[in-house]
């Protein structure tokens, strides 16, 4: 069943996949954070089709200001009805290669957490 039409403009998340999303990114980011080898604060952003997921660094020395740095760009198709995984190479994103276009963001999230090639991690 496809969540648009063919001809669909629609450049936001249907409501049930956007909540869908935010219940999984919330949990993904919360479970970084209690890691207990290596936690990391991680937080996300929905824009349209796209969801920005960034790593929140705390300022050095006296400064208490924060730092996000790009992590990883998760796109849905809604022509396909498919989720996809970006990396930043440089200063684009480009299709991250470990994973293919599934309709299930869970597995694009767990391949984010293992990234045995490290393109997910600033450490």
């Amino acid at each position: 069943m496809a969540l648009f039409d063919k001809g669909s403009t629609m450049s936001e998340l249907p409501e049930f996949l956007h909540k869908s999303a935010l219940r999984k990114l919330d949990d993904f980011c919360r479970s970084a954070g209690q890691r207990p080898i290596n936690p990391r604060r991680l937080d996300y952003r929905i824009a349209g089709l796209q969801v920005h997921l960034f790593e929140v660094r705390m300022g050095t020395g006296k400064t208490t200001t924060t730092h996000e740095r790009p992590m990883a760009q998760l796109r849905f198709n809604p022509e396909l009805n498919q989720w996809s995984l970006h990396h930043q190479n440089g200063s684009h994103w480009q299709l991250y290669l470990g994973v293919g276009p599934t309709l299930e963001l869970d597995k694009l999230l767990t391949a984010i957490n293992q990234d045995p090639l490290r393109f997910f991690r600033h450490d």
